[in-house]
């Protein structure tokens, strides 16, 4: 059973398509990261996804019922910047979540607020919170009634280094437990630290939908890979990469980097050889998640 599925989903505000016949599946117990640029439509999807507005055609689930439905009560929501009544606590706004939704037991609000780090904070009005506060006490009432499915959107934001990897922790422990997760975020770096696969969309349609690795993987074949290279004689080494037609730059003293055509990364190290060049080492530098995504928003169509 998937926990969170879209068929053919479409929004349009006037003219204008916002999510365009987006169509993705996640199973039970899965972390997915949510990725677009600004505008993309990502927002627009979690709240169709959470009910809060009607696709204009297509269809979305949670587990396996269309969206309206009673699953809609296994949902917990953090959909853009988190809202509070100010006047109240921390606490006295998560008891009346608590109330709105049904009964959720007073234990249960203290040992959320603890999880999230909020339990020293709770009886100060909302008023006098951050913004990383405000942020903590959002993903708190989302888990208020042990949700099984998580809709994230932005949840790290105000947070300091510390609080993000707290976060980060907290929602690898509740997707341990079995609770799906779609966390969208502009923090690149917590996301490949936090999931396995990637949904990534643009002007709502999706360019991407698997894992990071294999992001990383399908555009180095497609476009091209980097190598560091270190030779005894550093001069010798620029004057063959160029005479090539390569294009190197300086690392450190010894060492140079340069980008290959992937087509062509096999035969460098024998080209240079052929040159009279006489390699130390040649490694092929990893990328990073934010490098395969950004690389590839410019192949399609947008610039970096």
């Amino acid at each position: 059973m998937s926990a969170i599925s879209a068929t053919n989903l479409v929004k349009r505000y006037g003219q204008k398509s916002a999510v365009d016949n987006l169509s993705f599946k996640i199973e039970q117990g899965e972390i997915v990261g949510f990725l677009g640029p600004n505008g993309a439509g990502k927002t627009t999807t979690l709240r169709m996804l959470a009910g809060l507005i009607h696709p204009s055609s297509g269809t979305c689930q949670i587990l396996s019922k269309n969206v309206p439905s009673d699953s809609l009560l296994e949902v917990g929501t953090m959909i853009e910047e988190p809202s509070f009544y100010p006047y109240m606590t921390g606490r006295d706004n998560l008891v009346h979540a608590g109330r709105l939704h049904g009964k959720v037991d007073e234990k249960r609000i203290d040992e959320i607020l603890e999880f999230v780090s909020m339990d020293k904070a709770k009886h100060k009005k909302v008023s006098a919170y951050s913004q990383g506060m405000r942020q903590r006490l959002g993903l708190a009432r989302a888990l208020l009634w042990k949700p099984k499915v998580l809709l994230l959107d932005e949840p790290t934001n105000g947070l300091d280094p510390v609080g993000i990897a707290e976060i980060r922790e907290n929602l690898r422990m509740i997707a341990g437990q079995g609770v799906t997760i779609l966390v969208s975020s502009h923090i690149l770096a917590e996301i490949e630290k936090l999931v396995n696969r990637i949904l990534a969309i643009e002007k709502g349609k999706l360019l991407f939908d698997g894992p990071i690795g294999q992001m990383v993987t399908r555009l180095d074949e497609a476009q091209r890979v980097t190598y560091i290279l270190e030779a005894t004689n550093k001069d010798g080494l620029h004057r063959a990469l160029q005479a090539l037609g390569y294009v190197p730059s300086v690392v450190d003293e010894s060492r140079v980097r340069v980008p290959v055509q992937a087509s062509e990364a096999h035969k460098l190290v024998r080209q240079l050889v052929q040159q009279g060049v006489d390699i130390i080492e040649a490694r092929r530098e990893t990328e990073n998640l934010e490098g395969a995504y950004l690389r590839l928003l410019k192949e399609d169509g947008k610039p970096t």
